[in-house]
């Protein structure tokens, strides 16, 4: 196996033979639930500065909307990872093919 390649080479490397998703993908998630929290303040406050009973509404429902659009987020960014791993996968399969058809030769066909 390879070594990896630093986060800087890979992410200037053209031909793509790199994938960075996999190494910024608990950043992205820590990111995106950060904004969530913020968002979910300015919900509030916002919903306050509409009226009271309409800052109640938004300060009652906003534990459960923040936790479904974590998830949403997190079930996206699974999606993400599967696909890069599929890849992944896909590119050792070959590379272990190939070696295997280097090491024995294929008979010509009768």
């Amino acid at each position: 196996m390879e070594s990896r390649k630093g986060f800087l080479v890979a992410l200037f490397d053209f031909s793509f033979s790199e994938f960075i998703t996999a190494r910024l993908i608990r950043l992205l998630y820590a990111l995106m639930l950060f904004m969530l929290g913020i968002f979910m303040v300015v919900w509030i406050i916002g919903g306050f500065a509409e009226g009271l009973g309409r800052g109640v509404l938004n300060l009652v429902l906003s534990p459960l909307v923040f936790l479904l659009s974590a998830i949403v987020v997190r079930i996206y960014l699974e999606l993400v990872m599967v696909i890069f791993r599929i890849a992944e996968y896909l590119g050792q399969l070959v590379a272990l093919v190939e070696r295997r058809d280097k090491e024995t030769p294929m008979e010509p066909p009768l």
